[in-house]
């Protein structure tokens, strides 16, 4: 393509899927409409309604954008009531809100280093890229220790202690690759001896998990001045931006930290939106009953095809069919019969990738057995 005279090239070797409609579990991509379960939409929020109709009231009101930062004159009575509802939910002192996720854990991290509240960084190798990110920039060394691995990260603890110096503790809280938890409560274990912190990604947890759906803290049935969190507004809650949840002194640095002065204040319509995902997430517990009857629903189905599945209400199911080869026919394969799921190379996939399955609140079972029928003789 050729624009002005300058020679275009297509990005679509990148780009391959194009998304043409709202993400529901029917959604257009590449111009035709596929069965979707791919994402991370747990609940669908992204295509509510309401959602849509509390973005458009605020783009009216505010307009799209001030240009200005938060600590000059960005900060609206919609963005306090936003920070007051995060606090009131996460039944923490306060929060920040933050124009993405992955700048959540670049606050949190340099906010946690401004408060001296450690001297050194163990990382699980397999967090996200925004967790290490986050690390490498807060400036204090940082150690990975093995996926998962209490006893490893034990271990490279134990050969730093005779410096004195004060762990932080870093991990997601659930992996969305293969849906694996932390044992943030064994990690939590661990700062307390050694007058560390914890710092968890909890960007898949937040609204399924726990039965308030406050993410790995209430699963685990946590509660500690030990324990921090940054996560996203762009996957259970259906709307988009990042935040952090603490006490007011930690909260206080977030919000006069190089990220927040650095940054442009995030649309209004993404803060209302936001707020609506918030409320209904908090009103409507059934949806989140709804998710996990219809993850044991799948496992169920999917564990008959002989595909290993958790036993447990998590809406991720992963596989590998050994070639990226063999995954990318079976993929291609769904997509003839009007199905996508993704086959995805992202971390903790390995070379070849994986194949995964999300399921969302708002499946029907005829949509889930139509890929159970559709996976037969596939796999």
């Amino acid at each position: 393509m050729s624009i002005n005279n300058i020679e275009v090239m297509p990005i679509d070797h990148i780009f391959k899927y194009i998304m043409g409609s709202k993400t529901k579990s029917v959604s257009t991509i590449n111009g035709k409409e596929y069965l979707y379960f791919g994402g991370a939409g747990y609940f669908q929020l992204q295509s509510h309604p309401e959602l849509i109709e509390a973005a458009a009231g605020a783009l009216v009101k505010y307009g799209f954008a001030c240009g200005t930062s938060r600590t000059i004159t960005g900060t609206t009575n919609l963005l306090l009531e936003l920070e007051e509802s995060l606090a009131a939910y996460f039944g923490t002192e306060a929060a920040a809100y933050l124009p993405s996720g992955y700048l959540s854990n670049i606050a949190g991290f340099q906010a946690l280093a401004q408060l001296d509240l450690f001297d050194i960084i163990f990382i699980d190798e397999g967090s996200h890229y925004c967790n290490i990110d986050g690390a490498l920039l807060s400036g204090k060394t940082l150690l990975k220790f093995k996926h998962l691995d209490i006893n490893d990260l034990k271990a490279k603890i134990e050969e730093n202690s005779i410096k004195k110096m004060k762990p932080l503790i870093a991990t997601d809280g659930l992996f969305p690759i293969w849906a694996e938890l932390a044992p943030v409560d064994e990690y939590l274990k661990l700062a307390e001896i050694y007058n560390g912190a914890v710092w968890v990604d909890d960007s898949h947890s937040v609204g399924i998990l726990g039965e308030q759906g406050r993410g790995i803290f209430e699963y685990y049935g946590l509660s500690s001045d030990r324990l921090f969190m940054g996560a996203t507004l762009s996957k259970a809650f259906g709307a988009y931006g990042g935040f952090v949840t603490g006490n007011v002194s930690f909260i206080d640095q977030v919000h006069t930290g190089n990220v927040m002065t650095g940054s442009s204040s995030p649309p209004s319509s993404s803060v209302a939106a936001a707020l609506k995902g918030l409320e209904i997430i908090r009103k409507h517990p059934e949806l989140r009953k709804k998710l996990w009857g219809n993850a044991a629903y799948l496992k169920n189905k999917l564990g008959e095809l002989g595909i290993q599945v958790e036993n447990n209400y998590l809406p991720i199911v992963t596989f590998a069919l050994g070639k990226k080869e063999n995954m990318q026919e079976l993929h291609a394969s769904l997509m003839e019969k009007g199905i996508y799921i993704q086959h995805v190379n992202y971390v903790g996939a390995g070379a070849n990738g994986v194949l995964r399955i999300v399921v969302s609140s708002e499946h029907t079972k005829e949509q889930m057995d139509y890929l159970v029928e559709s996976l037969k003789g596939l796999i």
